[in-house]
């Protein structure tokens, strides 16, 4: 929930093995998330949370084998 990132960027990032969720945008806006690799996420991988977040920009990334969560939102 930090709002407004221009010069912000998550990057070249591996997530492997995760038990809940790679990356999640909660209130923000203009983030950059770029070439990022998710390999065994349980749950939504990529989360935005509110559908409120505008202006994030996502490109190159690379997600495998999301797996179901019994523990997580019914969502996921």
């Amino acid at each position: 929930m930090i709002g407004a990132v221009h010069n912000s960027y998550a990057k070249g990032l591996a997530v492997n093995q995760g038990f809940n969720r790679a990356f999640t945008l909660h209130g923000t806006h203009y983030l950059r998330l770029i070439d990022n690799f998710a390999f065994e996420v349980k749950g939504h991988t990529v989360f935005i949370e509110d559908a409120v977040e505008t202006n994030n920009y996502m490109k190159h990334n690379l997600i495998m084998k999301t797996m179901r969560s019994m523990s997580l939102l019914n969502t996921d």
